[in-house]
């Protein structure tokens, strides 16, 4: 090896070690705004198409009794959420996150437990995000729920 591969990885190694340290300082403020924006977004498209998404939920099995409650909770939950966490006021960001990465598992868990037991798998989470495949979805939720999970950590140490 010679001298000047020792010169290029070091520039390469602290390039890399500043862009690491870049992503774990923004990710706390892109996770809070990126469930604001998920939520929002879908949540609108529920209540859009409100009808089609309490259908979706009475066939569900276990909940779909609760398909109207559901229906109308989620969304609604979603939004409120997605504001809490734009609008920072009467310091409620911090619960409006935990809220949100609660919601995100219960989600989370639901796409697990539908891929490993549910044959007709049925999705109503809106938009674009509807069009994903179950797996890609799941890997979607597990990442944004890892993400909350850091920013969590990040805004209860500062």
């Amino acid at each position: 090896m010679h001298i000047y591969d020792n010169i290029y990885l070091g520039k390469t190694s602290r390039f890399l070690r500043a862009a690491y340290q870049r992503i774990l300082r923004w990710l706390p403020i892109v996770s809070i705004y990126g469930y604001a924006l998920l939520y929002m977004y879908t949540g609108y498209d529920k209540l859009k198409n409100i009808k089609s998404f309490i259908k979706g939920n009475e066939s569900i099995p276990f909940i779909g009794q609760y398909a109207p409650l559901i229906g109308w909770g989620v969304p609604i939950a979603e939004i409120v959420l997605a504001i809490l966490l734009v609008f920072p006021f009467l310091k409620l960001r911090l619960p409006a996150l935990w809220a949100s990465v609660i919601l995100m598992g219960i989600f989370t868990l639901y796409m697990a437990l539908m891929i490993k037991f549910v044959p007709d798998r049925l999705c109503h989470c809106g938009g674009v995000i509807e069009s994903m495949s179950w797996t890609l979805h799941l890997i979607f939720n597990i990442a944004w729920l890892g993400a909350g999970v850091y920013a969590i950590k990040k805004l209860n140490v500062n």
